[in-house]
């Protein structure tokens, strides 16, 4: 009986350790993304204590002090820890003429603004109330029930083992399917597409904050100024109201003004929609449809052979039409392991031509070229004359000349006796990759398939006249689809009655509406009500934070 316990136990064990690789092995792809966010945040941090230290020194001196501070008072500048922010009253004439002409369509169009932003604040809600409950089936479902755990020495933990790996699976392909996730630069927003993050980020704050000053200004409400503002790379705006003049007037009127930047920011996702469904016809008359080359790091290792604007014609015998096909291609290289990847038909007599040194018997952890030649790469071999699994070591730009295999009986047809010959790596992570381009010759690439995919980029269409831009293939695409996205998070966490948020005031309105003499029920109305949504919102981010990091 000991012994069996004992058994169990070690078994156990061992499944738990399996399990941690296997989660470990499943977080890989973070370690390069995380590698570029703490650089990334590293250089922000040390930008941000530069800012700071000037200003505290400028203020320090008495030689620098008071026109430093008359510099400060003149651009309306604020600086502190990690944020710096402007204050202007420069618009306020623009949005009291911007409003005051044609009030009454302006009254309707944020009439129009409090039903959309109603019913944005009911399905945030609902929405808000259903992922918690969502989270908590899934995590049950996916957690082993007694049975699963009960070991057994017939091949239990195998068992245990594979159903950990495909619910680790289950788990990475999730994380990019979540409705709520921290949008973090250098994790799930490249360092590239930092300048559409910004501005699209930027001009949404600034639409929702218009929406507000051009609402008060038709409802006759002064507006005092207006700010912008940079926490550490999260550009912000905000407008000042005559609170005064805003808590006189009816609830209605105050919540034309409180729904104005939810309206906004809606009318900014439609804005965005339509351009992504028009933008497909458009390419689709005025560019031709190609895997064309738009980016390549200044680290990739092949940033001098392949020049911007190349058409990908091929990645080793996969095919390239387009992006897809080219993400695709790689997912397949990266899928087979080093016997299974693309081969070249050579014959017994051309692989002792070019052969260098030929190694019989070839194991799985050993390189026959030995580090022979930078030019040299070791491919494998099986032939009738020798069966066992045999080792090359040849040229590899002699080798990729020859017509691509899988297996040796795609050979037959260029010669009786030739063998499919395979890249040989000992790691089965290193492949040699040849990628056929329209601008030179194949390009020979020695590496992880990770590095093609993160250090080149590809866009479906060419232009078939050179005065159209191409940014309209993917950089203005990309920029709407940032735009949709933070305009629809703005307005749903926005909607929300949560402390500090437009929400807040909304429901304050509302309720004053709906009881306009019941100070008591109104007043413990409203606290109930942004309990509920602080509460809510914060459950919400929690998990969201939660389920894409752990």
């Amino acid at each position: 009986m000991a012994s069996i316990v004992v058994s169990n136990i070690s078994q156990a064990l061992r499944f738990r350790i399996l399990c941690f690789k296997e989660r470990d092995h499943s977080k890989m792809r973070f370690n390069a993304s995380s590698m570029v966010f703490f650089r990334f945040l590293l250089q922000v941090l040390v930008i941000w204590c530069v800012i700071y230290l000037l200003n505290h020194l400028c203020l320090r001196f008495q030689a620098t002090k008071r026109p430093y501070i008359r510099l400060l008072r003149s651009l309306g500048c604020h600086v502190s820890i990690f944020n710096i922010g402007f204050y202007t009253t420069s618009f306020n004439r623009a949005f009291y003429r911007i409003g005051t002409s044609n009030a009454r369509l302006w009254k309707i169009w944020f009439t129009i603004g409090i039903l959309v932003a109603f019913g944005t604040a009911v399905t945030a809600c609902f929405t808000l109330l259903v992922l918690p409950m969502k989270y908590i089936y899934e995590l049950q479902r996916r957690m082993p029930s007694k049975f699963e755990l009960s070991l057994n020495t017939n091949g239990g933990t195998q068992s245990l083992l594979e159903n950990a790996s495909h619910q680790n699976e289950a788990v990475e392909d999730d994380r990019d399917k979540l409705l709520i996730q921290p949008i973090i630069p250098g994790i799930n927003v490249p360092l590239e597409q930092i300048p559409h993050f910004f501005l699209a980020l930027l001009l949404c704050t600034i639409f929702h904050e218009f929406g507000h000053a051009v609402a008060a200004s038709a409802e006759q409400i002064r507006v005092n100024g207006c700010g912008y503002f940079l926490f550490l790379v999260y550009p912000g705006a905000y407008v000042d109201l005559h609170q005064e003049q805003l808590q006189m007037i009816s609830a209605v009127r105050q919540l034309r003004i409180y729904c104005a930047g939810v309206f906004h920011n809606m009318v900014l996702v439609l804005i965005a929609l339509i351009f992504l469904l028009l933008n497909p016809i458009f390419l689709r008359y005025f560019y031709t449809e190609a895997a064309t080359v738009y980016r390549v790091s200044k680290d990739s290792p092949i940033r001098d052979l392949l020049p911007i604007h190349s058409i990908i014609q091929a990645i080793d015998a996969c095919h390239v039409n387009t992006s897809k096909d080219w993400y695709q291609c790689l997912r397949t290289i990266n899928d087979r392991t080093p016997q299974q990847s693309s081969g070249y038909c050579l014959t017994q007599t051309e692989i002792q031509l070019h052969s260098s040194h030929i190694e019989l018997n070839q194991t799985s952890h050993h390189d026959c070229c030995q580090n022979l030649s930078q030019k040299n790469y070791c491919f494998l071999f099986h032939s009738k004359q020798y069966p066992d699994q045999n080792g090359a070591c040849m040229e590899a730009r002699v080798v990729i000349k020859h017509p691509s295999c899988l297996v040796n009986s795609d050979c037959q047809s260029y010669q009786e006796d030739a063998s499919c010959i395979h890249p040989f790596s000992s790691d089965n992570i290193t492949r040699l990759i040849r990628i056929a381009h329209s601008n030179g010759p194949p390009i020979l690439f020695v590496g992880s398939i990770h590095e093609i995919y993160r250090t080149i980029s590809i866009q479906s269409y060419k232009p078939n006249y050179r005065y159209f831009p191409t940014a309209l293939i993917h950089d203005i695409p990309l920029f709407f689809q940032y735009l949709g996205a933070f305009s629809f998070a703005l307005a749903f966490f926005n909607a929300v009655p949560c402390y500090a948020l437009d929400g807040q005031y909304i429901l304050s309105s509302f309720v004053e509406y709906l009881y306009p003499s019941l100070f008591k029920r109104r007043r413990a109305g409203i606290l109930l009500g942004l309990i509920f949504g602080t509460c809510l919102l914060i459950i919400n981010v929690s998990l969201a934070f939660a389920r894409y990091f752990l």
